[in-house]
């Protein structure tokens, strides 16, 4: 299973830096050029050159309350895949973002809001009721999402994450989906990702950076 995981963080990884060279090789086209000749190298595997608004969708979080795309927009989004049976990704990408929201909160001008959402790629076992108690282990504050498998293939193709059921030659059964940590802006676009493997601290300086330029695609003609 783990060695799932790491096809689905290289291929992700992989695709991030072709479209960042690609980005660069056609001079930054659709984007203000100081905002990239100022943008640190990292920065610049991070956001998308395509860049597109969240397509509509409606699930559940872990209160049975609807979420919609209007519940992404107004802040910034950190936005990951995962299940509730995953034994090492998930928990420890989770672990990860719980510690990256206590750093912003603790860092200057809070967290600006930032809501923090897990998207369940096995609905038929994470209900709501068990998405609860296992989200509040690590953050009371995240968000849990569970939906029809229809939404949850249209949302993930929307977001550019991708998951498939898997079973070994034992059949068991497992899931291997997307490593990234998605971002959505409060325009309620996907601007880009945190590709694996996840360092909180320098996620919290490249979120700052972003935070304080406003990086907007959807003001830009791409």
């Amino acid at each position: 299973m783990y060695k799932g995981y790491l096809r689905w963080s290289t291929l992700l990884a992989g695709i991030a830096a072709i479209a960042a060279a690609v980005f660069m090789m056609r001079g930054g086209s659709g984007t203000p050029a100081d905002l990239w000749s100022k943008a640190p190298a990292e920065l610049r595997t991070v956001l998308w050159p395509n860049a597109h608004p969240v397509a509509p969708f409606r699930m559940l979080t872990q209160q049975r309350q609807v979420f919609t795309a209007e519940q992404l927009r107004g802040r910034w989004s950190l936005v990951f895949f995962g299940y509730l049976g995953c034994p090492d990704v998930c928990p420890t990408t989770l672990l990860t973002l719980a510690d990256l929201h206590r750093r912003l909160r603790a860092g200057e001008g809070s967290d600006a809001g930032m809501q923090f959402v897990f998207i369940s790629v096995d609905p038929a076992n994470d209900t709501p009721e068990r998405l609860a108690p296992y989200l509040a282990y690590f953050d009371p504050s995240f968000i849990g999402l569970s939906g029809e498998p229809a939404q949850l293939a249209a949302l993930a193709r929307s977001l550019g994450a991708a998951y498939a059921e898997h079973a070994d030659e034992r059949g068991v059964r497992s899931m291997e989906h997307s490593t990234s940590i998605l971002l959505v802006n409060p325009q309620g676009w996907v601007v880009g990702a945190f590709p694996a493997p996840h360092d909180p601290a320098r996620i919290q300086q490249q979120l700052q950076y972003l935070t304080r330029i406003k990086y907007n695609p959807s003001m830009l003609s791409i």
